[in-house]
């Protein structure tokens, strides 16, 4: 026979949903760094007593939330884990509190995974008994489209989810996520040493009739790239080129800002690079659509380039993380033998690969005739 604290603990992982729905209010009011500056166990009082001192009395675009509303919220955070229960309406930051605090991207991530995905996430199911159990998904008709279908919000219905959070204006909040996730401990080359590939000796290697180009395919600001150049100080602007989908990329120091729409019709428009860099792109595409990209880079590789997937790894860590995927964009986090079968489709052959079980791994693929 189960124990009660079996019981009690399915029941605190599976009413976790509405509690996961306070995170967006907790961030909007700044609870997390509320309850760190405070640097004691305080009350919803004083935590609203703080955000007043902090951001003023109420007006127009700063309305002050009800006490009852930062008592729940900063419960339902110490059911989560987010903040501790100290006592009877008795708040105190833990770890992940100050977490939260010190990395915006973070909290920003935050708030991501608690609309988009809570919301797919209570659509998967009624989607799925609507079309009778049809899956995969397609793109742009995950349980996302589904939700805002039941709404009668006609206009999202054939919209990727990231036209759709453009249009409800938290785009620019999900790119501040992206540019520090919600942990980022190494830079790039360093982190691809821990891993035990060696970028240096793939530079080093590099001949004089052979191209020193490194492209990073949807790299949004070029941080990777910028990481990379203070690592290589020897790479020109010239050498490293970001390619995003949008025509009015502004100017960024140090890199190569272009436009391409990997979804388009267009081919890959630099051939031939030393390293092509695709960092959490593939994990938003569905299966099809994912070797389709790799196809079209595998056409524009030479013989010496390298293609660098950069995603997590498909462990328990990242199960939540494969489940937003799904139910957001239709994508999935991948293990080696998806990567193998992918790589096969695309003329390509996996050449290295590192799965931690935290953070970003790395997948290296190269032309298979580079092997003939």
């Amino acid at each position: 026979m189960s124990s009660p604290a079996t019981g009690a603990l399915l029941a605190k992982t599976l009413t976790s949903p509405a509690a996961l729905g306070f995170v967006p209010v907790a961030a909007r009011f700044h609870l997390f760094s509320i309850l760190v500056d405070i640097n004691k166990p305080a009350t919803g009082e004083d935590v609203l007593a703080a955000y007043k001192a902090t951001f003023g009395e109420a007006d127009a675009t700063n309305p002050i939330p009800p006490v009852a509303l930062i008592q729940d919220a900063l419960y339902a955070m110490s059911g989560l884990g987010l903040v501790d229960l100290a006592g009877e309406d008795l708040y105190s930051a833990n770890s992940l509190t100050r977490h939260l605090a010190e990395s915006p991207s973070a909290v920003h991530g935050a708030t991501h995974f608690t609309t988009e995905a809570l919301l797919a996430g209570a659509f998967l199911m009624p989607k799925l008994k609507a079309e009778n159990f049809t899956y995969p998904f397609k793109e742009c008709e995950t349980p996302m489209q589904y939700a805002y279908k039941m709404m009668g919000k006609d206009e999202y219905v054939k919209q990727h989810t990231y036209s759709i959070m453009a249009a409800e204006g938290r785009m620019e909040s999900f790119n501040t996520f992206m540019v520090g996730k919600f942990f980022k401990t190494r830079k790039t080359p360093d982190r691809l040493q821990s891993l035990g590939y060696d970028l240096a000796a793939v530079v080093k290697d590099a001949g004089p009739s052979t191209s020193t180009t490194m492209v990073d395919i949807g790299g949004g600001r070029g941080e990777m790239l910028l990481e990379i150049k203070e690592a290589f100080p020897q790479f020109q602007a010239a050498d490293l080129i970001v390619e995003e989908f949008n025509d009015d990329l502004g100017d960024a120091a140090g890199i190569t800002l272009i436009s391409w729409n990997f979804k388009g019709d267009s081919p890959q428009p630099v051939r031939g690079a030393l390293v092509y860099h695709l960092a959490h792109i593939l994990h938003n595409l569905p299966d099809l659509d994912a070797a389709l990209l790799l196809q079209k880079l595998s056409d524009a590789m030479a013989p010496h380039s390298r293609l660098l997937v950069h995603e997590f790894s498909k462990n328990v860590n990242y199960a939540f993380m494969h489940s937003s995927m799904v139910a957001l964009y239709g994508g999935r986090e991948r293990n080696s033998a998806e990567w193998r079968r992918m790589a096969a489709l695309a003329g390509l052959k996996v050449t290295f690969e590192a799965y931690p079980e935290l953070g970003e791994g790395v997948i290296e693929f190269r032309k298979k005739e580079s092997f003939q």
